[in-house]
């Protein structure tokens, strides 16, 4: 009896796709990790080509960025995004992408609001380039509350290990929906 090859995963962004232990959080995947610390969404944009040359076939394109521009006021990092999905749709013919929102960052100096704006303009994105949205805000929101039950590292961005729990679950769900 032959075992299926597990279905493969490319995960492009920054630290928080960087940092994750995507092995173990998704075992039931070959999961590609290229996230880069600190990277704002342009900066993917130029690396882009490269890795989907150098990736193995992939079934699935994940992308989660725009962190860093939001942190530096950069609202206008969807549209960016937006630009990059006709080439990963040229590369990478009939592979399924897929956006993440914006995490609910837990930043006394970074409006609601900003994050809810970038998420709307996500959303948009998503919708005008045949991509898929995953909203991380409801998961989040509904397991990270309240908090005593932390998903945020103490600098309220990078995610604690119950919080890479919730996003596998729901990057988990969304792969099983979609």
């Amino acid at each position: 009896m032959s075992i299926a090859p597990r279905p493969v995963l490319l995960f492009l962004g920054d630290s928080l796709v960087e940092w994750g232990d995507w092995d173990s959080l998704l075992p039931e995947y070959t999961v590609v990790n290229r996230g880069r610390a600190g990277e704002r969404v342009e900066e993917l944009a130029a690396r882009l080509p490269a890795e989907l040359q150098a990736a193995p076939a992939v079934d699935r394109i994940l992308i989660m960025s725009g962190t860093n521009n939001l942190l530096m006021e950069d609202l206008y990092f969807p549209q960016i995004l937006k630009t990059m999905l006709p080439r990963i749709h040229d590369l990478c013919p009939g592979v399924p992408v897929t956006i993440h929102s914006m995490t609910p960052m837990r930043l006394d100096w970074l409006a609601e609001e900003r994050i809810e704006a970038a998420n709307h303009q996500l959303r948009q994105v998503a919708r005008a380039t045949s991509c898929h949205i995953l909203d991380l805000v409801a998961p989040f929101t509904s397991h990270c509350e309240p908090v005593t039950r932390p998903c945020f590292l103490d600098d309220g961005i990078h995610l604690s290990s119950r919080g890479y729990t919730i996003w596998a679950d729901a990057i988990r769900s969304h792969l099983v929906a979609a």
